[in-house]
């Protein structure tokens, strides 16, 4: 049976602290520096969540030569897909495959094609990180690659430059037109805590109670970063260095989104998946959004104050 349980267990400050830095940068650090000591922690940490960490498939972070072998003699079956993309199986895991729309946690490593890391969880220290699947929360490649995999896959995913960072690439980091290779291991599902009217929500990070909390007069202050499963790019208001605003009762968000500020707290960090009937319906926005589609917020509550 697959794995599922309210995320609120397993936050932590550090943990949510750096999560939404995560997903808007891609890090430029050493890799080689300290790696030791994060491996350990981060194997002392899995242990405690019942999850025994084995020497034989952990992500790597050694020299690029040992990680350019990694998968050999290991790989149980491979996926070719039309697109390019190649899924190869290092262990397989059991139940349902992963649908768009869920939250998973995740482990993982990205390198190029040399065997140079460039990314992972292992940079923040960090034993796994929650992801939205669907909603272009990183590049597309990642996301055709979970829906085609389950609870408990250990997988490298050969992503081509079209589903990765394309002719662009990354300046310092990512090479234009370079493919990835991802190597992904799914630890969990996570269940939304409130379900209910086209509207699901997960609380990654618990905010500060106050007084403000049992009034309506209030401000709320946020970032957002939306998008949807066509548009990875509606609104990040941290690119833009300027929060949003809503008091309870003003109709500047949609309605789905309406509930979840009425009772926000400062410093909470939130995800909100919001149907499209809750969120632009048949009409879309603009170029943004398009019709009748689902959009998902992830949501920093920067403040709350009287008014």
């Amino acid at each position: 049976m697959t794995t599922t349980f309210p995320i609120k267990r397993l936050t932590s400050y550090q943990f949510l602290s750096v999560l939404f830095f995560l997903f808007l940068l891609i890090s430029c650090e050493d890799t080689n520096k300290n790696k030791n000591n994060s491996k350990n922690r981060q194997d002392k940490h899995l242990v405690k969540q019942g999850k025994q960490v084995k020497k034989t498939d952990s992500l790597s972070n050694d020299p690029k030569s040992n990680l350019r072998n990694f998968e050999k003699g290991k790989i149980e079956n491979t996926l070719a897909m039309k697109n390019g993309l190649i899924i190869k199986w290092l262990a397989k895991g059991k139940g349902e495959k992963i649908k768009k729309g869920e939250v998973v946690l995740l482990e993982y490593r990205l390198a190029l094609p040399d065997g140079r890391i460039i990314d992972g969880n292992q940079r923040i220290k960090m034993p796994f990180i929650p992801f939205m699947v669907g909603y272009n929360m990183q590049t597309k490649g990642w996301d055709l690659a979970l829906c085609e995999m389950k609870v408990g896959d250990f997988v490298k995913v050969e992503i081509p430059a079209d589903l990765a960072r394309g002719e662009k690439g990354i300046p310092g980091v990512i090479p234009p037109n370079s493919a990835n290779w991802l190597y992904l291991k799914v630890r969990a599902r996570v269940s939304p805590e409130y379900n209910e009217g086209g509207v699901q929500v997960w609380t990654l990070m618990k905010g500060e109670a106050s007084d403000v909390d049992q009034t309506m007069d209030k401000e709320i202050q946020y970032h957002a970063i939306v998008s949807t499963a066509s548009n990875p790019s509606v609104m990040n208001t941290y690119a833009a260095h300027f929060p949003l605003k809503y008091a309870p009762g003003q109709k500047n968000v949609i309605p789905g989104l309406r509930k979840t500020l009425n009772n926000a707290k400062k410093g909470e960090k939130i995800f909100v998946l919001v149907d499209a009937k809750q969120a632009y319906g048949s009409r879309g926005y603009v170029n943004l959004i398009k019709p009748n589609e689902s959009v998902f917020f992830n949501l920093t509550i920067k403040d709350v104050r009287p008014i």
